[in-house]
């Protein structure tokens, strides 16, 4: 009796330790080529001064996501370890920046069913975007006529002024970005 007490104590111990994988929901190719950056690209922009910036893919990486492992990924930290938060899927966060100029940072992330985040610039002066990607129009620069763009403008309720708007294209990126009086017009 003695022997099975402790025997079922020991299987309670050793079955409490076990560690339950987490589920992660896949993120599939199509998903992940909603961003068409790869590392060590670079793109160029018009800036609103009409000056040529490049900025260059700095990180390219799939990961499970969570929101620990997603602030890691924007921020170039360690996303690979386990968070200690529960995981919901992989993501695949891509990251540029231009030379000198970290808090003009692009980044953006997408989860399965091109759940996609965009973030600009850094702390106070950035802007951070939640949405599915589902392109709704077109985009025209210089000639150029751009197809099954996504497309979002938003104008303060207050005041009227323009807060952001921006356009872009699973196919070639961002193609347009103005948030206040910096604006980003990529060049074909």
């Amino acid at each position: 009796m003695k022997k099975l007490l402790i025997l079922n104590m020991v299987l309670v111990m050793m079955s409490s330790c076990v560690k339950h994988p987490d589920i992660f929901v896949k993120l599939s190719e199509n998903d992940a080529a909603a961003i068409p950056y790869e590392m060590g690209q670079t793109v160029k922009f018009l800036d609103q001064n009409s000056d040529t910036v490049t900025y260059q893919v700095m990180r390219d990486v799939t990961y499970p996501y969570n929101e620990e492992q997603y602030i890691n990924a924007l921020n170039g930290g360690d996303v690979m370890h386990p968070a200690h938060h529960s995981v919901e899927c992989y993501a695949r966060t891509v990251n540029l920046t231009r030379e000198q100029s970290y808090d003009k940072r692009l980044c953006f992330t997408v989860r399965p069913g091109k759940e996609f985040s965009f973030c600009f610039g850094f702390g106070n002066n950035g802007l951070d975007l939640d949405m599915i990607l589902s392109p709704n129009g077109s985009y025209t620069n210089d000639g150029n006529v751009y197809e099954d763009v996504h497309h979002e403008i938003l104008y303060s309720q207050y005041t009227g002024e323009l807060i952001y708007d921006w356009y872009y294209s699973e196919e070639l990126g961002l193609l347009y970005f103005k948030k206040g009086d910096f604006s980003l017009t990529r060049i074909p």
